[in-house]
């Protein structure tokens, strides 16, 4: 748990004076603006290589699935591992973890590299090597999304969001161009000692930022607990259910226009590359209208309208046979693309409490890439079986159908309420058992109106929610027989850290909902709570 006390990088933040809320005003932000240059050129590095990776597949006149298995390769470290990074970016030194993962991604392109000049690269050490760099970026990605809000202020974290997006996708405009004509002219020995080179400067920026570690109070969770933690929220997070579901079943479908994208141009490299840039110059366009669009129209009608467009996007790709058609929708694709994963980080980022932030955000991509990983792997079989266009149109109705079943799965409202409330904790009682074994009884009674039962109720189920959200084992409610107005509340909390947790972990939007239950309570004092450590069986 963090100490109230805020460090002097988050007091320069919150005195600088209003600027005008625009989608750059984040790159005003040192620390911030350095790491997105040096990420910028990293990212033209890395499309390049992307490009010199299926081109090398092409080549060697691989499978449709070996191409498939690039996506693969590259999502499963992500699905498996993020959330593991997640714990660690939570509870220690997200810098630190960010460059170890880094090291393993420069480690697994310096091997590409090395291969390739000296003739022993081949299909199975390109995608091992690609699978090495996977995993240095699912221990980096995590730490990476959580440490945007220690970049910048919290009102400019949408925006940060959607330029480390309009990053991400410049270069994916531009680096597969420059890396198809780098294979035509140079060959793909260069292009990958080029993603080398650029991703030194991305290591030399995130090693320089002198990031202020917060002070904690209480020792870090260990990798199981961690992963519990993360895995209950989750469970009773509406956002978290939401985001996690959809982008799954998005990804699951959309996955399709990357996997079948390389099949689809196999003539040259540079018409693949065209494409990607296709891709990459409509989500730079598509950047920009997020932004607008965030201030005028629902997150929910944002990413379901953009879905829709997506789906519609594949079935004209995968029936349209002109060339100056097919880029024109690829530019629209993109902005489709970059509007839903930009609007579900954002959400992710602003609707999810600081304490679980790395967690919730490795979860969401954990899903997302999932999706992607199972989607690619997928596409790429019936496109080895069906033609590659037919593909296509089955994933864009798939897609389309979906989008429409889960329209009423809403995210909340984006507000200041999901922010947690920095306390330093002194509890009442002190603790004469061990703080890691014994499990934690906590009993409140309230004395509510008969008259106001109903409303209790809907209340309660809501504080039921919060309890089990920020780590209670279980819980329960009773009332009393004989008088009808009393009614307890009983929950069970693992050990005594964990209940110190679980009182660091209370939100704004907790504490409402706390409040208007006591406020139900009638009678002189507060509601009476009882602590007690659950019965120990005696040894025989």
């Amino acid at each position: 748990m963090l100490i109230s006390t805020k460090h002097s990088l988050n007091s320069q933040k919150n005195n600088l004076p209003n600027k005008k809320n625009s989608l750059f005003t984040p790159l005003t932000f040192k620390p911030f603006r350095i790491i997105w240059f040096a990420d910028l050129i990293a990212n033209l590095g890395t499309w390049a290589q992307s490009v010199a990776s299926v081109w090398i597949l092409t080549e060697s006149h691989a499978s449709s699935i070996t191409l498939a298995m690039i996506q693969v390769v590259t999502a499963l470290p992500l699905v498996l591992l993020s959330i593991i990074s997640g714990v660690w970016a939570d509870n220690y030194d997200r810098r630190k973890l960010m460059l170890l993962g880094m090291v393993l991604e420069f480690t697994g392109g310096a091997l590409i590299t090395s291969l390739d000049f000296f003739g022993f690269l081949t299909s199975t050490k390109l995608i091992l090597s690609i699978l090495g760099m996977s995993i240095g970026a699912s221990l980096a990605v995590p730490a990476w999304q959580a440490a945007i809000n220690e970049q910048v202020s919290k009102n400019q974290v949408t925006n940060a969001v959607i330029l480390n997006s309009v990053n991400y996708n410049f270069a994916r405009a531009l680096g597969p161009v420059i890396g198809g004509i780098l294979i035509n002219t140079v060959g793909t020995a260069w292009v990958f000692l080029l993603n080398c080179l650029c991703y030194l400067g991305l290591i030399w920026a995130v090693w320089q930022w002198k990031q202020i570690y917060p002070k904690r109070i209480l020792p870090p969770e260990h990798i199981y607990e961690g992963v519990i933690s993360a895995l209950k929220f989750a469970k009773y997070s509406k956002v978290m259910r939401s985001v996690m579901l959809r982008s799954f079943v998005f990804g699951l479908s959309a996955s399709a226009l990357w996997a079948l994208l390389p099949v689809f141009a196999n003539t040259k490299a540079s018409i693949y590359g065209y494409m990607l840039g296709a891709l990459g110059t409509g989500a730079i366009v598509g950047s920009a209208i997020v932004n607008k669009l965030c201030q005028l129209v629902d997150t929910n009608i944002m990413i379901s309208s953009a879905s829709i467009l997506l789906s519609i996007v594949m079935l004209l790709i995968g029936s349209l046979n002109i060339k100056l058609l097919i880029f024109g929708a690829l530019m629209i694709g993109g902005s489709c693309w970059i509007t839903v994963l930009a609007s579900y980080n954002s959400s992710v980022q602003m609707l999810v409490p600081d304490w679980v932030k790395a967690r919730a955000l490795a979860l969401y991509q954990t899903t997302l890439y999932a999706g992607l990983a199972i989607g690619s792997f997928g596409w790429g079989h019936i496109a080895g079986i069906i033609k590659v266009r037919l593909g296509l149109l089955l994933a864009g109705l798939l897609l389309l159908l979906t989008t429409i079943a889960l329209l009423n799965l809403k995210l909340p409202k984006i507000d200041d309420k999901h922010h947690s409330i920095m306390h330093q904790i002194q509890p009442k009682y002190k603790l004469e058992f061990s703080k890691y074994k014994e499990s934690i009884i906590v009993s409140i009674e309230y004395c509510i109106p008969v008259s106001n039962t109903n409303d209790f109720i809907d209340l309660i189920i809501k504080l039921r929610t919060v309890r089990l959200r920020n780590g209670a084992k279980s819980w329960s409610l009773y009332r009393n027989v004989e008088d009808k107005e009393i009614w307890q509340e009983i929950f069970l909390i693992r050990n005594w850290l964990q209940y110190l947790r679980m009182l660091s972990r209370i939100t704004i939007a907790d504490k409402i909902i706390i409040d208007k239950v006591n406020k139900m309570h009638i009678g002189t004092t507060p509601p009476r709570t009882y602590q007690g450590i659950q019965q120990i069986k005696p040894k025989i």
